[in-house]
């Protein structure tokens, strides 16, 4: 109602003015309504910058950060030639910044140590290769012994079969004598000049000598069945021997394939610590010292040690902070999670050189989600409640000078028109002051 009542005001004095009334009276009443009109501008200011927040996330606490990459020593030793190098001095990828004289002690320690392993492996090797050349020779006179009991048994089974087919010729011979003999008396028989007694003993024998025949015929089948199908074996007594034999023969194979088997894997560890005595020896000659060189372009941020100090393997020398990726972390309360956004225009306002920097949000993560992650700043807050969000600007708005300046960012929509921009400005304004 005060701001409706401004105009009226005005118009009254005016046309007292008009009238004849004094100047001074009329000059108090529009100071009067200025000042009002100024006093509720700055109520809707105000109150436009209580309810900024969710039109406008504002970080409540930013940093210019970098990745981390840590130099660290390969092998102990002394570092010499350490450059005297500032915080912040810029480093090329490739550039050294130090060598390290190797520990000639530990070398030695460790080719003494290789060199008593390989003896050993070659000892070892030795015990197998005469164990090998030993089941080698047993299982040659083996298998000699084998093939000299098969061709026992083979001219043993062939004895038979020449005996077994003689005694068939014979038993075919007595058995057609028997069969003539029958056939020549039956008309004896018939015509009653011999008794039946003898008629029965002539068929018995015949029958008899026909018996012997078939058992002849039958005993040479055997052999020759077993002289085409296992003319290797002649006789139970042989089989049993020969089976023994080739089961021994295939225990000693099986041993001697296992020691060759260790023989290759003793063979190959051998010739690794071998390699190993070469390149401790070339390191004791020739390689007394290596490089520590950057293997990026960065700047130096932290050195943690210095000439002529004593090195452990893997102690790091000295902490570079990525030049080529320079990003700012801001943290946001979580009341901001709906109204942040990947893609979203970030402006940031660099405190120490009081200046804006535009970039984008890339990543936003929940605090206690945040896994641990090598900047070269540590910056987790100790407010679990807040967002990390990593904010990417042009490669060229910030330099290595800016790493570890604290900023302000405030996210838009990423609408980069006049409008959104003054009021970007004014709620920094609001926001720096409030």
């Amino acid at each position: 109602m005060k701001a409706l009542a401004i105009p009226l005001r005005i118009g009254r004095a005016v046309s007292r003015v008009g009238h004849g009334q004094p100047t001074r009276v009329g000059v108090r009443v529009v100071l009067g309504s200025i000042q009002i009109f100024c006093a509720l501008t700055l109520i809707g200011l105000s109150l436009w910058a209580i309810l900024l927040p969710p039109l406008f996330p504002y970080s409540s606490h930013s940093i210019v950060n970098s990745k981390v990459v840590s130099l660290r020593a390969s092998d102990e030793g002394t570092i010499n030639g350490l450059p005297t190098v500032g915080r912040g001095n810029l480093l090329k990828a490739g550039e050294s910044i130090g060598r390290v004289t190797r520990d000639q002690t530990k070398v030695r320690r460790e080719l003494e140590e290789r060199e008593f392993t390989r003896t050993k492996l070659r000892e070892q090797v030795g015990i197998i290769e005469s164990s090998i050349a030993q089941r080698e020779k047993k299982l040659s006179e083996m298998e000699k012994e084998a093939a000299a009991t098969r061709l026992t048994a083979r001219e043993a089974l062939e004895r038979r079969y020449r005996s077994a087919v003689e005694n068939v010729r014979i038993q075919r011979e007595a058995y057609a004598q028997k069969q003539a003999n029958q056939e020549r008396i039956a008309p004896l028989f018939r015509d009653g000049i011999i008794t039946s007694g003898q008629w029965a003993e002539t068929r018995a024998q015949t029958t008899e000598a026909e018996r012997q025949f078939t058992a002849a015929e039958s005993e040479w089948f055997m052999i020759k069945t077993e002289l085409e199908n296992t003319g290797s074996l002649g006789g139970d007594l042989s089989r049993e021997a020969i089976e023994g034999l080739v089961a021994r023969i295939g225990s000693y194979e099986q041993e001697l394939g296992n020691l060759k088997i260790q023989r290759n894997e003793l063979a190959a560890e051998l010739s690794e610590v071998e390699r190993q005595i070469a390149w401790a020896r070339t390191t004791l000659e020739s390689d007394q010292s290596y490089a520590i060189n950057t293997p990026i372009e960065g700047v130096v941020w932290r050195q943690q040690v210095v000439n002529g100090e004593t090195l452990a393997d893997g102690q790091t020398v000295l902490q570079i902070a990525d030049a080529r990726g320079i990003f700012v972390e801001a943290y946001f309360r979580r009341e901001f999670m709906n109204s942040i956004a990947i893609g979203d225009a970030a402006h940031v306002f660099l405190v120490t050189e009081n200046r804006f920097v535009e970039g984008l949000v890339t990543d936003i993560q929940v605090q206690e989600q945040t896994p641990s992650v090598p900047n070269i700043i540590n910056t987790i807050s100790t407010d679990a409640s807040l967002l990390r969000v990593t904010i990417e600007v042009q490669p060229d708005e910030l330099k290595p000078a800016s790493i570890g300046q604290l900023a302000k960012v405030l996210v838009s929509s990423g609408k980069r028109g006049l409008v959104e921009k003054c009021l970007v400005r004014l709620s920094f304004l609001l926001r720096s002051h409030g």
